[in-house]
Order: C-alpha cells, then structure tokens, then sequence
C-alpha cells in the first residue's frame, strides 16, 4: 500500500520501496564481489532472465504513466482554476519529475538490469573458479 505523500509531488511509499530495491542490489552487489556469493552458472542465468523479465515489466508500466500524464493534460475539468490545478497534479503524478510513476518505474527497471548483471557476474565468477580449480586438479596428478 502506499503512504501518503504529504502533498509532495509523488509516492512516498513507492519511493521507499525503490530505496529498498536499490539496497538490496547493493548488498547483493558486495556479497557477489566479496566472494561471499556462489552460483552456479544456470541458475545465475534463471536470475538474471527473471530480474530482466521483472525490468521488462517495469517498462511497460513507465509508458503507462507516460501515456496517463498526456491523458491527464488533455482532461476535461473544467475552465477554472481548480479544473487546471487537478489536470497538472494528474499530470505530474504519473510523469512529472522526482517520485513520479514514471521516474520511480525507471529506477526499478535500472535497479534490476543492475541485479541481472550482477547473477551473471556471480555465475561467471563461479565458472571461472570450477575451471581454475579442475587445472589445479589436474596438475596434481
């Protein structure tokens, strides 16, 4: 559920949500260049295809809230004050800067590109550490 955004111009709890997302990558991020994170292979490519399929996603609904903020400009309420005032609000919800739709759907859809990279990393990190150690065994016998 979102919070409420205090009259800001976005979602608040949206926007935490993100922040979370983005510290999750970055733990993920650490533990994977640290060595702390093995994967194989196939199943980095399963994490990687289900963060791009998530980002996917995203961007689908980045142009929703595109297509919304030109419908919210187009709106018919009114020749008045508050009919302008609600179309620009409507507007700038779905695409009008910082904590918008659109701007918080773009960073989720960054945010998980970042995390698929980082499973490839992780499954090619895993691959090169198999490999290096099958020569090592075989210098050994």
């Amino acid at each position: 559920m979102l919070a409420p955004d205090s009259g800001g111009s976005g979602f608040g709890g949206a926007a935490l949500g993100i922040a979370a997302m983005e510290q999750n990558y970055v733990n993920l991020k650490g533990a994977v260049d640290s060595g702390q994170v093995s994967i194989t292979p196939d199943a980095a490519t399963n994490a990687a295809k289900a963060c791009r399929d998530q980002k996917n996603k995203f961007g689908l609904l980045q142009n929703r809230a595109q297509v919304l903020s030109q419908y919210a400009r187009s709106m018919k309420t009114g020749d008045c004050v508050e009919g302008s005032a609600l179309r620009t609000t409507f507007s700038e919800k779905a695409q009008g800067g910082q904590n918008s739709a659109y701007d918080l759907f773009g960073k989720a859809a960054e945010i998980m590109e970042n995390m698929a990279q980082t499973y490839e990393a992780a499954g090619k990190m895993y691959h090169e550490t198999d490999q290096s150690n099958a020569q090592a065994f075989k210098g050994k016998m």
